[in-house]
């Protein structure tokens, strides 16, 4: 019996016990009803509503449990994939497309625009060490990297010796994108549209 079958399998089950326990027709130690006096009317809302969101919290369950599952299948195929590239060439160059589709699709604008851009027209020319300082960098939290990089936090000891953040904050210093205009010409300019 797949997952769904039991979900509501048992979802029809408990709300039906509860209702009993509602009624009083299922006393233990001779116990009165949880909520004496339901109407029939009351009852069916009552094991509607149950059913529905036992429903829906196993179904989510079960969703999650998909998600995590499909998620594990792709990072494994995109291994096999990388592992399987026996040109060099083409793994830093899927290498470089990575760190800039990470760069570019941070999840919050400010940081798309600043990371995106700077990693378009930087990663293509930078080094074996440039690649790890910035994949080191992408591996910190959204808003702490734009933090850093606009210098409204300290940078941590980690980040401190990095070449590639002092040039993220160099080029931070000389963008200017504070208006509207700004944002739409750096967005296009990127392909961050």
């Amino acid at each position: 019996m797949n997952r769904i079958a039991l979900a509501r399998r048992y979802c029809w089950r408990a709300p039906t016990q509860v209702v009993r326990l509602f009624q009083g027709s299922s006393r233990v130690n001779n116990e009165a009803p949880l909520l004496p006096g339901l109407s029939p009317a009351q009852i069916r809302k009552v094991t509607h509503l149950l059913t529905h969101s036992l429903s829906c919290l196993l179904t989510s369950a079960y969703l999650l449990t998909q998600v995590g599952e499909m998620d594990k299948l792709l990072r494994e195929r995109h291994m096999q994939i990388e592992a399987n590239m026996k040109d060099p060439k083409e793994r830093d160059i899927a290498r470089r497309k990575r760190i800039i589709y990470r760069s570019k699709q941070r999840g919050w604008l400010e940081a798309d625009l600043l990371l995106g851009s700077w990693a378009k027209e930087n990663v293509p020319t930078l080094n074996e060490k440039g690649l790890e300082e910035i994949e080191l960098i992408l591996k910190e939290e959204t808003i702490d990297v734009y933090n850093y990089v606009s210098k409204k936090d300290p940078l941590p000891d980690h980040l401190k010796s990095l070449e590639v953040m002092k040039q993220l904050q160099d080029y931070a210093l000389k963008r200017t994108m504070a208006t509207p205009e700004g944002y739409k010409i750096t967005k296009e300019k990127n392909n961050l549209i």
